[in-house]
């Protein structure tokens, strides 16, 4: 279905359980099932529209960073808003990092340093957040050719 969804974006191969596991212990949580899924489609994904790294990686770095090194980051670099509850998986268009509540799995939040001390809630499934963030880049081309159908 993500590749349906997104079918010129740039995909990795898929994650292992082995990879998922090392990644949950070095943050010492369990990712919730619906991030579980989409690491077992890719280890990370970027859409074709504006590169957003919409699927962070477990543990490969690049510039951006990896699920583990930006969760750790956020962590502890912010003490308000109080960030722990959040695994973060992906960026937006906007550059907002979305993190899924680990107590409360069916709330994903957006925030960006630029936000203080508060974040926003974005919805409740990952990859219905993804494609309204997608929708974006056609509200700013109206021109642009619908590639979600």
């Amino acid at each position: 279905m993500l590749r349906t969804l997104f079918p010129h974006a740039r995909f990795s191969p898929p994650a292992t359980e082995a990879a998922i596991t090392d990644a949950e212990s070095q943050l010492g949580v369990r990712l919730p099932a619906q991030l579980r899924e989409l690491y077992l489609i890719c280890d990370g994904f970027r859409e074709d529209k504006g590169n957003a790294k919409y699927l962070f990686s477990l543990t490969d770095e690049d510039f951006i960073g990896s699920l583990v090194s930006v969760t750790r980051h956020l962590w502890t670099a912010w003490k308000t808003p109080d960030l722990r509850p959040f695994l973060f998986f992906g960026s937006s268009s906007a550059d907002a990092c979305w993190g899924i509540n680990l107590r409360r799995p069916d709330e994903i939040i957006a925030f960006h340093h630029q936000m203080e001390d508060h974040y926003e809630i974005v919805g409740s499934e990952i990859v219905q957040v993804f494609r309204e963030d997608y929708a974006r880049y056609d509200e700013l081309d109206p021109d642009a050719d619908e590639t979600l159908g």
